[in-house]
């Protein structure tokens, strides 16, 4: 995280859940990719796109937090 956040100790426990996750899901639509599998790439490209967005999500809410 390259900006301070004032992130609780539950947000950086999801942030954390999510990024395994995502680690998961790169390495599925990596063999889906090697095994011509376009449709269930496509499906995990919308699994992380969506993971991504709650990580921005939970950042846009430790922005807003008074410091």
């Amino acid at each position: 995280m390259g900006q301070a956040y004032q992130l609780t100790i539950e947000e950086r426990v999801r942030i954390e859940e999510i990024q395994d996750s995502l680690i998961e899901r790169y390495v599925a639509l990596r063999e889906a990719h090697h095994k011509d599998q376009n449709v269930c790439a496509r499906e995990i490209e919308t699994e992380i796109n969506e993971l991504r967005r709650e990580i921005e999500e939970i950042k846009g809410w430790a922005r807003s937090k008074p410091p």
